[in-house]
Formats: C-alpha cells, structure tokens, sequence
C-alpha cells in the first residue's frame, strides 16, 4: 500500500478495531523507527510515546477522520485529521507537516498552536494515565488475600495513589482508608481488570474484589488531577466489558467496589 492508504487503514479502525497487536502493526508500517515529532522547541515525542498516546485513545473508542491528506514536496507530507470522544462532544483537530523517510513518516511538527497544545496536552494526559494505573497496581497487588493490618507498604502505596482532596462518592479520604484498612484485615483481593482512560482527565475502571464472603466486580468512573487519583464514583452506564461468572455478582451503584 501506498504511504496515504496506509495511513488512511490505520486511522480508519479507531473506534472499530481494538485489537492492540492489530494496531501496532498498522502505526509500525506508518511510522518510521527514528519518528520525531517537535512540539515547541522544548518538547518532542519520539515513536514509543506516540504509540502510547495513539493506544490511548485507540482505548477511549475515540474516532478519527482524516480530513486532508497531500505532498507538499516529493519528501514532505501535510495532514489533517480530526478526533472524536465518544462520551464527550468535543472535537479536537491535529494539523500537522512530516517529513519522509524510507517511505513512513519521520520527522515533524504541528503547523499551528492549537495542534501543539492538542498533541501536548495528550502527551501528558497519557503519562498522568499510565502513572495512575501502574499505582493502582501497586496497591492492588499489595492486597493478595492474606489477612493483614495496612501496613507501611500499603500506606505509602495509598498516599502515592490517592489525592490529597480525594473523594470516593460519598466517602472522603480518611473513610477510604478507613475501609482500604478493613479489606486489608479480611484478606480481600483486588484486581485490576479494565483500566480505560475516557478523554484526558476520566477513565473507567473494572475491580474485583475476593474474600471468604464475596466476589463481585465493579465497574466505577474515575477522575484524576496530574498522576494522582483526584474522585471516584458509581457509573451505571459502564459496559461490561468483562464475563462475570456464575458464583459473581455485579456491584450495584450503591455497593460498588472501589479504588
């Protein structure tokens, strides 16, 4: 395929294709290994990060339209291609130039500000996200079925994770660890099994939570400020995204499992 039929393919299947092998092997045929992308002259996005910022919003279910593809020379091609969140009625268009090497896009830059602060502002979002959730892991992990008090491993895992201004709906901070302190003393497990950023600063989370007398799986939306989980609360319009079994229960709105 030619440079704008890979690049149009590979665009197309956001919100469709979420199969991310599938989507890496599209972004690796479009993007060349050396990619770097200026953004204003103090940061710059390599290929690794750009990848992480396209597979989250390949995880968002976002759409993109590309709305202008050309060459401007032999060597250099200009695009502009426009995303759209499928919670929020915001658009948000990127217009960018790029130069070309061994026929994959290589090196470049937003033509206009806008594009810099959308493409900025995405890779910081990515980062706070994936800080986030490899926090969240942390502290989960720390919660591995044996009964134990919350102890220093677990305290300082939640003050890495938690917001000094938290809130878990309608629990403020002190309650949740309150409660954090009282799985911890019955030796419930928490897992982690869906983490998806929704736009740049909300994701939707999926939690199971196993002792002697429960096992259920929850389904909350997410809020964070920066790297730090800032509120949590009951989202009932979640998809579940994953089979609960027969000996589970789904978590209601008022007894959902929490973060």
């Amino acid at each position: 395929m030619s440079l704008e039929e890979n690049f149009r393919c590979f665009y197309s299947n956001f919100g469709i294709e979420q199969d991310p092998g599938k989507m890496r092997h599209l972004f690796n045929e479009l993007y060349h290994d050396d990619f770097k992308n200026e953004l204003d002259g103090k940061q710059s996005l390599d290929k690794d990060q750009l990848w992480k910022v396209q597979a989250t919003i390949i995880m968002s279910k976002a759409t993109v339209s590309v709305l202008m593809f050309k060459y401007v020379k032999p060597n250099v091609v200009e695009y502009k291609i426009h995303f759209k969140g499928t919670d929020e009625p915001i658009g948000k268009t990127v217009h960018c130039a790029y130069e070309l090497k061994d026929r994959k896009i290589f090196n470049g830059r937003a033509v206009d500000k806008s594009s810099v602060a959308t493409i900025s502002n995405a890779a910081t979002a990515t980062a706070n996200f994936c800080h986030v959730q490899k926090n969240v892991q942390a502290l989960f992990n720390l919660f591995d079925g044996v009964p134990r008090s919350f102890d220093n491993k677990m305290d300082q895992a939640f003050e890495a994770l938690y917001h000094p201004d938290f809130i878990h709906v309608p629990h403020n901070r002190a309650q949740c660890k309150e409660r954090m302190n009282a799985f911890a003393e019955s030796g419930t497990r928490m897992i982690l099994v869906k983490f998806e950023p929704k736009d740049e600063t909300h994701f939707e989370a999926g939690i199971r939570m196993i002792n002697e007398n429960i096992d259920v799986v929850g389904y909350p939306r997410g809020t964070i400020s920066g790297s730090m989980l800032l509120k949590i609360e009951p989202h009932e319009d979640s998809v579940l995204a994953y089979a609960v079994m027969s000996d589970q229960k789904v978590v209601s709105s008022e007894e959902h499992a929490h973060i």
